[in-house]
């Protein structure tokens, strides 16, 4: 037996304890770096996800409020453009109309006007139309278009035929007007479509729109722009300065929708935008890569710190504990090496209760009994061998018997009796296939003619009352197996299944096929069948000497024969039903016969 000298167990090589410290590196710290860096990364993108969600809520909640207060605008000028009064005061010539007849109108929209300031919560409402129909000296919000003809906004208005929109940026030099967002909606003349008679305006406190922009921000430094094109009509208090700002804008993603990286001035952020239904504007969320990744990266310092002090701590105890084992697991390798060398003698004296003791423990009982199991073991399987080969071996003496049975066959035939020699020559055939010249393996097709010899003689005997039905693969037929297998099992068919019948009649099919590497025989017939008792006690695996049962060789001995031989997973299986019938298969690997070498 060749023996194994285990270097890395001895002591002069110096290296259990590095193996111990690197298991123990292994085991916890490894495991607790990797786990703590997937850690990292997951949380790391949970906290980006959150990030980014809670900025995308506020965002969206910003961008919604903002759309309805400039909706309530947009509302009111729909209103106003619609209402005949408002048409009339700019396209009538005042010298059709009597004064008092301009007055009402005027009182009349300036009432309207109030209204719609109160229902809207619009910050007012004012007119600029071009005629001297109004007698407006009391009011604020019904004015003569002249009176700010030259200013840049009203100038950008009316050349607009679609509804225009400023920001307090608009109206610079007019401290009156730098606090508003305004709508404004040129009204054209019915009768010349091209001809602008005056203007509408809504106007929305700038206080009330830019509360939704200097909201807390999610990320430190988040920013929030309100742009037309590329210029900042506004933006949120976030210290940015107005070049910050332009850069920024100049550098957001041409579409929006979507968290997009920008850069700037070697900057990171992550930006989006939408458009402001109804205007030309749209609002802009800008964020720092640093503001977005801050959590994390502090996270990152904490968990570094706790996984160092968890390294040292796991590297301090396991010096501890391999020191405390080096000494018995020491002693363990030199009494093994001595062993080795032939002092078969030596014996170990265990220490302490753990299983390093039992191990020691049990290397002087294994000691003890090496030897008394290697012969026991030798003996077992000879003893096995023996009783299988035995088992294979005919009960009776089976040259004796042919030759008798040749000198009854000569005799019939003199005798002038064909049913005697008949069956003499039958039984003569079934004993010879029985020989086989000697061999141990014979092909499937010779235990097929065997099966066939036998079923032929108990014909013969009972008077035919035994059907068979054979479906054989060719292929099949090739194949080595070990002899006397199948005809036990028709045997056991007959006798215990469709003789236990009341009527002593019945079928037995037999089916071979070959499954790639697999050969596969069944034996099935419809005869009484049998409980699970029964077949347990006749298909289950036995001890050696005890391998016969009622039916010849016994079906117990082919199953412990083909376990011997082919060992697992192949073997005999069965399946039966009480009433119906029996099922037997024999699986077997497929072993083609030897080619003679020339």
């Amino acid at each position: 037996m060749k023996k194994i000298r285990l270097h890395w167990f001895t002591p002069e090589h110096g290296r259990l304890k590095t193996k111990l410290l690197c298991a123990f590196f292994l085991l916890v710290v490894l495991p607790l770096g990797l786990f703590t860096l997937y850690s990292y990364f997951r949380i790391r993108s949970v906290a980006r996800e959150q990030t980014f969600s809670a900025a995308q809520n506020a965002f969206d909640s910003s961008a919604t409020s903002v759309q309805q207060a400039l909706d309530k605008l947009d509302e009111v000028l729909d209103i106003l453009s619609a209402d005949p009064l408002v048409y009339a005061m700019a396209s009538n010539d005042p010298k059709d109309i009597t004064y008092i007849k301009r007055l009402e109108d005027s009182d009349k929209l300036a009432q309207t006007f109030q209204h719609l300031r109160k229902l809207s919560g619009v910050a007012g409402i004012r007119l600029y139309a071009d005629n001297d129909y109004l007698y407006a000296s009391g009011q604020n919000n019904i004015l003569q278009a002249d009176k700010v003809s030259e200013t840049d906004w009203y100038r950008t208005a009316c050349r607009d035929s679609r509804r225009s929109w400023f920001s307090p940026a608009d109206f610079a030099g007019q401290p009156e007007d730098e606090h508003l967002f305004s709508a404004m909606q040129v009204i054209y003349n019915p009768r010349a479509v091209m001809e602008p008679l005056a203007v509408l305006r809504a106007d929305a406190d700038a206080s009330y729109i830019l509360q939704y922009f200097n909201a807390p921000p999610v990320v430190e430094n988040g920013t929030l722009l309100l742009l037309r094109g590329t210029q900042v009509l506004c933006a949120s208090d976030t210290g940015l300065t107005e070049q910050e700002q332009m850069g920024l804008a100049r550098s957001l993603p041409a579409s929006g929708g979507g968290w997009e990286v920008v850069e700037w001035e070697r900057r990171r952020y992550y930006a989006q935008w939408r458009e402001l239904e109804g205007t030309d504007w749209r609002m802009a969320v800008i964020l720092p890569a640093a503001g977005v990744f801050r959590l994390s990266r502090e996270l990152r310092l904490e968990m570094l710190a706790v996984v160092i002090l968890l390294g040292v701590a796991a590297y301090l105890l396991a010096y501890a504990i391999s020191q405390s084992t080096l000494n018995r697991i020491s002693l363990f390798a030199k009494t093994m090496e001595a062993v080795e060398q032939g002092n078969v003698r030596t014996r170990l004296m265990p220490e302490g209760d753990d299983e390093i003791a039992q191990l020691m423990g049990g290397f002087d009982r294994m000691m003890d009994r090496m030897d008394s199991l290697m012969e026991e073991r030798v003996e077992y399987a000879r003893q096995i061998k023996h009783l299988e080969l035995k088992a294979l071996q005919a009960q009776i003496n089976p040259h004796f018997l042919y030759n008798s049975l040749d000198l009854i066959n000569c005799t019939a035939i003199s005798r002038n009796v064909p049913e005697i020699s008949r069956m003499v020559r039958s039984l003569g055939q079934f004993y010879r296939a029985s020989l086989s010249h000697g061999k141990e393996v014979i092909p499937l097709a010779d235990e097929i003619r065997h099966a066939r010899l036998y079923v032929e003689i108990q014909n013969m005997r009972f008077d035919n009352r035994l059907q068979t039905e054979w479906q054989l693969d060719e292929s099949a037929g090739r194949c080595q197996v070990i002899k006397i297998i199948l005809q036990p099992l028709i045997e056991n068919a007959m006798i215990h299944g469709i003789f236990e019948k009341p009527s002593k009649t019945g079928t037995i099919r037999v089916c071979t096929r070959r499954e790639g590497g697999l050969l596969r025989i069944t034996v099935e017939d419809d005869g009484a069948g049998m409980d699970e008792a029964a077949r347990l006690a006749n298909f289950s695996p036995s001890s050696p000497g005890n391998t016969e049962t009622e039916g010849g060789y016994g079906v117990r001995n082919i199953c412990d024969r083909l376990h011997i031989v082919y060992g697992d997973p192949y073997g005999l299986f069965c399946e039966s039903v009480p009433g119906q019938g029996t099922k037997v298969t024999i699986l077997l690997p497929a072993v083609e016969p030897k080619v003679p070498e020339p």
